[in-house]
């Protein structure tokens, strides 16, 4: 199955080596906004901001991660992560959302690496999937209104 992003990313090859990622099943959880339905839950970082990715690109930054969704492998990893994000921007929460959702990637929703030491791994969703109907709000991290 194709990428969803898969001409943006074959665009710049050179930042993406994805031999580490694989499909699989697991429980995930990522940061979202109180309302589960909001488009920018399930969108990359380079398609919410493209200007990161023109900033990433000339800072020789660029990966094609930009295209990838961040997900966690528990919800205590993702909220350990978000505090540690907003403690020193606190206006990130309008970027990041403000709360937790869990689900199960499975195999056909596209491809994952595996968690970081801080839990983090990066999900490459196939074309036309639906992440949104897999996903249910866990935690309100804040209460800000979203």
């Amino acid at each position: 199955m194709r990428l969803k992003y898969h001409r943006e990313i074959k665009d710049n090859e050179i930042a993406c080596n994805l031999t580490d990622f694989q499909e699989c099943e697991r429980e995930a959880f990522r940061f979202v906004f109180s309302d589960i339905n909001n488009p920018k839950n399930y969108e990359p970082v380079y398609i919410i901001n493209p200007k990161r990715k023109t900033d990433e690109i000339q800072q020789e930054r660029y990966h094609c991660t930009g295209y990838a969704l961040s997900f966690f492998h528990s919800q205590l990893s993702a909220k350990k992560r978000y505090l540690t994000l907003i403690s020193d921007k606190p206006k990130l929460y309008k970027i990041l959302g403000t709360h937790i959702a869990q689900g199960v990637l499975e195999h056909q929703d596209g491809i994952s690496d595996e968690p970081n030491d801080l839990g983090h791994f990066s999900h490459f969703e196939y074309e036309n999937r639906d992440l949104s109907i897999k996903f249910r709000i866990v935690e309100a991290i804040i209460n800000y209104n979203d």
